[in-house]
């Protein structure tokens, strides 16, 4: 049988199928088998008339098997997003098809077909009529400790406006307070990284804390000293003279001595380094520890730094530490004895601080005034003097009725020195500080215009004791005038211990 050129190697050795010669479009046979010429060309995939395109029909059936004909939307059908689209391979370049022919069943492929994932389009942020307002990060830091300055200035104004009616729920609460103030100190400093010179101011409040509300005088020593440390390597002269200057009182509650021998190292520092304000201080701090003991030894060595005191402010001219310190030597000769020769003594100190308060500098301390009135008024009432106790007293009923807005609620004042080493002050709240005119000065700490005021009343009564039945019981008067006055500053009622 002949066949047409190529035909077995297109068909891959099978040939064609066999026509026979009798069958034509007009012949009832193939009208009988077929039907119409559109049935041959369907099922043959080439006319009936035209054998040369046989081969080419077999080749365009075979690779509709092997690489079929994907599917392809119409352009006009929308896709929906975040469908994956599948992309064939590619089909042979000799692939040709008839497109009467039905599309043929899909067999699976894989290796040919790429998966692509259409990005969602993002919508759009529409602009709100009301903005919401930025949420910035907490500093715990910070809000530890304003809570810690809140709770202890809540509990110092509980113990200030204290119910004695009430006294034990006043005292548990004021307790817990103080307790709520220390931990947030504690967690702070235990914490957190702080800056070198904020870890010092806030070991120095913590241990001032632990000093003045509780007993662990053990951790108020172990943060100082570590605090002193701290200053020492960052060179922070000013806070470290703070913390020794408190590390000395601390240790003076467990061992006296060893307080004293620590400060003479200190006072040692303090003039190697010419440090004027804080040698001062350092001195007074020295006097008031050693009045604390009962040894005379003691008392003498009160009065060696007393007088190192007067000569160095003597020489510097620094007439206001000069008062404050012959004042308090008259008071520690009337505090060792009664004797003639030392109530001479205490009024020659009086006389030198009188004369030293008619600068402008002493002249507005109201404390110092004061308090050199009432001494010499005790002067008096030791000599058993009545008429110049009666003037004495006069004098400082006058020194009280003065105003006294100067006066802070916890009996503090401070005392100017002469601009020698003043940049070793600062300007905060430490033993020194600068005042209003850049000088350092020396915080003392006295009783409260409260204390005072009662104070005079006492003194007024016993001036004139000595004539209360012919004067008309003034001197009683006076007394029960000075419970009155406690009854409405303190909301106590003394006369109830008083009447019984």
């Amino acid at each position: 049988m002949d066949y047409p050129p190529g035909t077995m190697n297109a068909m891959n050795g099978m040939p064609p199928p066999r026509r026979p010669k009798d069958q034509n479009h007009s012949s009832p046979n193939y009208a009988n088998q077929y039907g119409s010429p559109a049935c041959w060309t369907q099922q043959m995939g080439f006319p009936p008339n035209d054998y040369r395109q046989a081969p080419y029909a077999a080749m365009n059936i075979m690779n509709q098997q092997t690489h079929p004909t994907p599917f392809r939307p119409s352009p006009t059908a929308q896709r929906p997003s975040g469908v994956a689209v599948l992309i064939p391979g590619p089909s042979p370049s000799h692939s040709f098809r008839n497109p009467s022919l039905p599309l043929p069943s899909r067999p699976p492929t894989h290796s040919t077909q790429r998966s692509i994932s259409t990005p969602t389009p993002v919508p759009r942020p529409t602009a709100s009529a009301h903005p919401v307002p930025q949420s910035y990060p907490i500093d715990y830091q910070l809000l530890l400790l304003s809570l810690a300055e809140d709770y202890l200035a809540t509990a110092h104004g509980q113990a200030f406006d204290a119910n004695f009616k009430d006294r034990e729920n006043t005292l548990r609460l004021y307790y817990k307070l103080v307790a709520a103030g220390l931990a947030c100190l504690e967690a702070v400093l235990k914490r957190f990284k702080l800056q070198p010179q904020m870890e010092a101011n806030l070991r120095l409040r913590y241990a001032s804390v632990l000093y003045e509300e509780t007993e662990n005088m053990m951790e108020a020593e172990q943060c100082l000293s570590d605090g002193i440390k701290l200053c020492d390597r960052y060179r922070f002269f000013d806070l470290k003279y703070n913390m020794e200057h408190l590390l000395a009182q601390v240790l003076f509650k467990g061992s006296p001595r060893a307080s004293l021998k620590f400060l003479d190292g200190v006072i040692k520092d303090a003039e190697a380094y010419q440090h004027a304000a804080w040698l001062y201080a350092l001195r007074f701090l020295k006097v008031s520890l050693l009045l604390q003991l009962p040894s005379h030894q003691d008392t003498l060595s009160a009065f060696t730094q007393l007088r190192n005191i007067s000569a160095r402010a003597d020489q510097a001219s620094d007439k206001a530490v000069l008062a404050v310190a012959s004042v308090l030597e008259a008071l520690i000769h009337l505090r060792q004895s009664s004797s003639a020769e030392t109530i001479e003594q205490a009024q020659r100190a009086i006389a030198l601080a009188r004369s030293l308060q008619h600068g402008s500098v002493t002249g507005q301390l109201a404390q110092l005034a004061v308090l050199t009135n009432i001494l010499d008024l005790s002067c008096s009432l030791q000599q058993f003097d009545p008429v110049q106790s009666v003037i004495k007293m006069q004098a400082m009923q006058a020194s009280l009725e003065s105003p006294h807005d100067g006066w802070s609620a916890d009996g503090s004042f401070l005392v100017a020195v002469s601009s020698q080493n003043a940049s070793q002050t600062s300007n905060g709240n430490g033993v020194v500080r600068k005042d209003s005119k850049g000088l350092p000065s020396i915080l003392f700490s006295w009783a409260p215009w409260t204390d005072v005021y009662a104070l005079g009343y006492l003194l007024s009564s016993l001036s004139i004791a000595h004539r209360n039945t012919s004067d008309g019981l003034r001197s009683e008067q006076m007394l029960k005038e000075g419970i009155r006055y406690l009854d409405s500053k303190l909301n106590i009622s003394l006369f109830a211990y008083v009447d019984s």
